[in-house]
């Protein structure tokens, strides 16, 4: 079952241009907008998810350096969110990056992710969701997303609960580049 599993998750990835880690740069050609706030994206994700939204507390420009890697030079506009609890990893940063900074945008959010995948000191309902984070990039824009929301009753089940945040996280980045098409 495992190998079935894995195997839809590397026809998926295959078919969706993902690499490895979750990352996808501008799909297909793809013309985007360049004039949306970052912040409008990260709300009409929020509206989307409703309930399942749990980010609640906004990031500053010290955090997303620190944490992430990401200094004001690299970027025009951001806004990100996580829970005001600790204990719990849902997170959502999108970064209009700076064209001629886009890569190391995306190269911080992949370092960051790297590191939390192989921080053996997670709890273990956040795993899946960590597992599960994605990284996108619609033209200037640097999305990373590592939602689930309650994951009650797969507590057990790691691989429904992985392809339960990984469905939520493509339905939050489905609203950015719907948000973002011209």
């Amino acid at each position: 079952m495992k190998k079935g599993i894995l195997a839809g998750i590397a026809v998926m990835l295959l078919t969706t241009g993902c690499k490895a880690g979750d990352s996808q740069s501008g799909t297909g050609g793809q013309s985007w907008r360049n004039d949306v706030p970052a912040k409008d994206l990260a709300e009409a994700v929020a509206e989307e998810l409703g309930d399942d939204y749990w980010p609640d507390q906004e990031l500053s420009p010290e955090f997303l350096d620190d944490w992430y890697g990401i200094s004001e030079q690299m970027y025009e506009d951001f806004y990100g969110q996580t829970p005001m609890i600790s204990a719990n990893v849902d997170s959502l940063i999108i970064v209009k990056s700076e064209e001629e900074h886009r890569e190391d945008v995306e190269n911080a959010f992949n370092t960051y992710r790297e590191a939390m995948i192989q921080d053996s000191l997670q709890y273990p309902i956040n795993i899946p969701k960590i597992q599960s984070s994605m990284i996108r990039t619609y033209g200037d824009y640097v999305c990373f997303v590592q939602l689930g929301g309650s994951l009650d009753g797969l507590e057990e089940d790691e691989e429904k609960a992985v392809e339960a945040c990984r469905a939520m996280n493509e339905q939050a980045l489905a609203v950015v580049e719907r948000e973002l098409v011209k």
